[in-house]
This record gives C-alpha cells, structure tokens and sequence, in this order.
C-alpha cells in the first residue's frame, strides 16, 4: 500500500471513529441523560403543582374555619331570629323611621350552606344609611348586601330598601349567639372617613345641597378669541360660564390655582405645587395629574 494510500485509509479509519464515537455519545450517553433531565425537570414540575394544590387547601381550611365562626347559629330558626333582631336593632339605632324587617324563605345548597334573606326597609338621611352600612361593614358576619335601593322622598329623607343575604355553615361556631368579629373588609377603620359620601350629597337637585363644584364643572369648550385661546368652563349647578385665559386664576370649589396653558383639546391647570392635565368634556374632578417636570 502506498503512503497516500495508508495516509487515505487512516483519515477514513479515523472519521469512521469520530462518528461513531459521537453516535455512540449520543445513543448510549448524551440521550439516557436528557431523558433524565427532563424527567427530573417533570417530577420537579409536579412536585410545585402539588405543593401549591396543599397551598391552597391549607387555606381554603383555614378559611373554611373563619367562616364557620363567621356563620349565623347552626340552627336555622335560632339564626333567622338573632339576625333579624339585630337588624331591626341596628336601623333603630340609626334612626330609620318606618321601620320594617322582613325574611324571605331559606334556600339549601345541597349541603354547602343555607342562604336565609331578608329585606330592610325604612326612610332615614343619607348621614343615617352611611351609619348604617358602615355598622354593618364592619360586623364580621357571614353577610352581604345584595340590592341597594335609595329614593328620594323629599325634606333630606331617602326611602331605603335593602335586599341582605345571610349564610348558615354546617359545623358553625355558634349554635344560639351571633359572631361578634370585627370585619377589615372596609378600606377604612374610622366612620368619619366616609362622610365624603353625605358631603357630596348626590341626592340633592343642582343648585342644593351640598356639592362638590368640581364634580359638576366641565371643560365644555376652547376658543380662539381675539387671537388668544380661551377655555370655557361650565357650572352645571348655576348654568354659568367662566372664560378663561393661560395665566387666570381659577377657584372652583377645591379646586384653586391658575390656568398654565391652553392647547385643544387640552387645557393645564396648577394647584399648588401640581399640574393637571384637563380634556375637554371632563370635569374637573376628571382631571389627570401630571409627573412633576424635571
């Protein structure tokens, strides 16, 4: 055999060794180990679903737990009256007058729980129904509000209708008392944090009552007047219309401060150290804060 031939047959001997060496990595090493991988990679996949699932079942017992303890009593006819008394308590207290508290037939959820309704009714100030659903709010009870109906009858008064449903657990707490828990399920602890609410007044016609200014002026039009951009903002409470000018001071309601800048459809006020951006067709209260420039 001649040198280029044995040169030749060493170059394929050695090629045939490569390949079959990478073959042989692949087949008997390269593949058993990703297959291992992947299925370590699965067990470890279903070992954190797993977990999670006794996660949440840790937690639906605990919930479970609390609200057992948040149930009416056991005993449904015990439950419908301990509740309804502290109903007519609770609107007595907060001075509805025309009292009325009704309960509906029981519902069973096939064994999950027994849903017992009842209507309120009455007619009492707006200051008096915010009493009244801060007091319920805040009783840690198994209840809710479903249906809120509040009328204007005239002198400050509402006609108030209220649809509550109360749940009864199997295993509850209480057999002959209800939960005395307080409930975080309010944004706020303090009662006077709402009186925003009976501020506002949003019963009482325009031009009466206490509103806010801001709520109910608007962005209604901008105008080139003379060369100069006006914006015209609109008191929907008087029908009055304010025409004003980048550098005019404004003083509606809490709203105080000056007009930056006029450009359609935008108009820029400042308050303090703050800058709105306002659109046309908002209100004022609809106004947009803007980043504090740089």
């Amino acid at each position: 055999m001649q040198p280029r031939e044995k040169l030749l047959a060493a170059l394929v001997a050695a090629m045939a060794l490569a390949y079959g060496g990478n073959w042989l990595f692949q087949n008997a090493l390269s593949a058993p180990l990703e297959q291992r991988r992947n299925l370590i990679a699965r067990l470890k996949d279903d070992i954190q679903k797993k977990q999670l699932q006794l996660a949440r079942a840790r937690k639906a017992g605990k919930q479970l737990a609390a609200w057992r303890e948040q149930s009416l009593p056991s005993r449904v006819p015990v439950a419908r009256t301990l509740y309804q008394g502290w109903l007519v308590d609770l609107i007595g207290r907060y001075g509805f007058q025309k009292p009325n508290v009704d309960s509906g037939e029981v519902v069973n959820k096939r064994g999950i729980y027994q849903k017992l309704p009842f209507t309120v009714r009455g007619q009492a100030p707006l200051e008096n129904v915010v009493d009244f659903l801060f007091a319920f709010y805040r009783s840690g009870q198994l209840h809710q509000i479903q249906r809120l109906n509040l009328t204007p009858v005239g002198q400050g008064q509402l006609d108030v209708s209220i649809a509550i449903e109360a749940l009864v657990l199997p295993g509850a707490t209480h057999s002959d008392a209800l939960s005395d828990r307080i409930s975080d399920r309010l944004a706020y602890t303090e009662r006077a944090a709402y009186d925003i609410i009976v501020q506002r007044d949003l019963f009482a016609r325009w031009g009466t009552g206490h509103l806010a200014p801001a709520d109910y002026t608007y962005l209604t039009a901008i105008l080139d007047v003379d060369g100069q951009d006006e914006a015209w903002l609109t008191l929907r409470t008087t029908g009055e219309v304010l025409k004003l000018r980048a550098g005019d001071p404004i003083n509606i309601g809490r709203i105080r401060g000056r007009i930056v800048s006029i450009d359609s459809p935008d108009v820029v006020l400042a308050t303090d150290d703050q800058q709105w951006l306002l659109t046309l067709g908002e209100s004022l209260s609809q106004a947009t804060p803007l980043p504090p420039e740089q």
